[in-house]
């Protein structure tokens, strides 16, 4: 059974801290519906037992604002903790193989080209995260800029995904631009400093929520 699909996602990011994190989870979550939220943790720097911590951690805040919690590139932490689902970059496996190992899970992949939406697609990822859409801020000095592919990539990836794979739009998405990306097609938008960085992630989760009603 296909679980239905959340409309806003949160990208962790380990420079915010964990507690920031927590507090930005249970805020957002506590202003939108239940099922609305899914948090996706992402960190590759920590290790696998610090990494499997912090996930049963966000699995407990997670449930107790009715959100979802997705795995960064690793079904087995993602079933240890109860995870809803996992999320895929390049060389993380194939969807077939992240179900294998966490039964039902709601799959993403990340798709930064048309071939990405495609694989997803042939796979039956129930998502893919179409990136960077708008420019974003290096998380470091050293970091280079990836360039901005545009609303054009939602539209492309939009008609290339298929009926049952929801285009999720990452890269500098704030509640300004969330209307523009789900008019190009985007089913759902992906967010980081959007709400990490606020000083009232309630408020700006209501108003991502709200500029989706163009859509939902």
């Amino acid at each position: 059974m296909r679980v239905s699909s959340p409309r806003v996602v949160l990208v962790t990011d380990r420079a915010f801290g964990d507690d920031v994190i927590e507090r930005c989870i249970r805020a957002a979550g506590a202003a939108l519906p239940a099922g609305a939220l899914s948090v996706q943790l992402r960190d590759g720097s920590r290790l696998k037992g610090s990494l499997r911590l912090f996930a049963g951690r966000l699995r407990t805040v997670t449930q107790a604002v009715g959100a979802r919690l997705v795995v960064n590139g690793d079904a087995r932490i993602a079933r240890d903790v109860g995870a809803d689902g996992v999320h895929l970059g390049r060389g993380a496996g194939s969807v077939a193989e992240a179900r294998a190992i966490l039964r039902g899970a709601w799959v993403s992949i990340a798709a930064h080209s048309d071939d990405d939406v495609r694989r997803a697609a042939d796979e039956g990822a129930d998502a893919v995260f179409v990136s960077p859409v708008f420019p974003t801020r290096p998380p470091t000095l050293q970091a280079r800029t990836k360039e901005a592919r545009g609303l054009a990539a939602i539209r492309a990836a939009r008609a290339l995904a298929g009926p049952r794979t929801v285009v999720f739009a990452l890269g500098g998405v704030t509640a300004d631009n969330t209307q523009a990306c789900i008019r190009a097609g985007a089913g759902g938008v992906a967010v980081l400093r959007a709400l990490l960085a606020s000083a009232d992630p309630a408020r700006v989760a209501r108003a991502i929520d709200d500029a989706m009603s163009v859509r939902w």
